[in-house]
């Protein structure tokens, strides 16, 4: 499980890894901020650099991000796929010409134009998941809610968040030992053995009774938190503090021009193009 688990909780010895909780918060907001307005290839490439490169400065074990990769790559491959499908003509509608590059059948014309736009969309998702696996690689569940509280969210919501993270792992560990418990009884659970759907029908069964201690674990600390007299101030501290170094205000001077960038692409697209946020940026048109 520790070779799997992509979360950490113990703050990590590279630079992005330094950083302090609110900067890092900072810094993925800005990012997606800044995925999520364009359409425009050049300002996605941008993007898509600057959120892998934070990424490979963390040097992260590819057996910890292994499983999550191949699961966005084959479910963002095969909803394009099906966009194309449904409606084959998306990316010439979308950029207002039509470049008939081959056909598959009558109805299925092949453009020059859906080819971009179907890739735009899957550099602008593969964009938002870089962001958001070098921040959860970055970022410890002490981090995340020290930084959310300096960011003014109300730190019940910033512990709520925190303990949640801090319960996969006992739900995680759970779930391992009642798995091996159960194949030590003879109940197949190995992949090169038993189908996939006989795997995830077992899989809910040992689930569904570990939601149900966890409900009983959600008690029990809300509990304990009561009797500490958690919630009757409107203020709290965070042990881990950690104030921002010049590393901390130079990405976040980062994440403000990736803010300016953002808000001047909407101004032009908005007041000036007026070609709206799904407006896609075509070369040579």
């Amino acid at each position: 499980m520790e070779d799997t688990f992509i979360v950490n909780y113990l703050p990590g010895v590279h630079s992005i890894q330094k950083l302090n909780g609110a900067t890092k918060i900072a810094l993925l907001v800005a990012n997606l901020v800044l995925i999520m307005v364009t359409f425009d290839v050049r300002i996605l490439g941008i993007a898509f650099l600057i959120n892998l490169g934070l990424l490979l400065s963390e040097r992260p074990q590819w057996r910890t991000i292994k499983a999550v990769t191949w699961f966005v790559v084959w479910m963002n491959l095969l909803n394009v796929a099906l966009m194309f499908l449904v409606s084959p003509n998306v990316g010439s509608n979308a950029i207002g010409q039509s470049t008939v590059l081959f056909s598959l059948t009558s109805h299925y014309p092949v453009t020059a134009e859906t080819l971009f736009y179907l890739s735009v969309r899957l550099l602008k998702v593969f964009s938002m998941f870089v962001a958001s696996l070098w921040f959860i690689l970055a970022i410890t569940p002490s981090q995340l809610a020290e930084g959310l509280y300096r960011l003014h969210v109300p730190y019940k919501v910033c512990t709520i968040m925190s303990l949640g993270l801090r319960s996969v792992p006992d739900i995680m560990r759970d779930y391992k030992t009642i798995k091996n418990s159960l194949q030590m009884r003879g109940l197949e659970l190995d992949k090169k053995r038993t189908g996939l759907f006989k795997r995830i029908k077992l899989s809910v069964k040992i689930l569904m009774p570990l939601l149900f201690s966890t409900f009983n674990r959600v008690g029990t600390i809300a509990t304990a938190m009561e009797l500490r007299l958690y919630g009757i101030k409107n203020q709290r501290s965070y042990y881990n503090f950690q104030p921002a170094t010049k590393v901390d205000w130079t990405f976040r001077l980062v994440a403000i021009a990736e803010l300016c960038l953002a808000g001047a692409y909407l101004y032009i697209e908005l007041f000036i193009t007026k070609g709206g946020l799904s407006h896609v940026w075509y070369p040579g048109k």
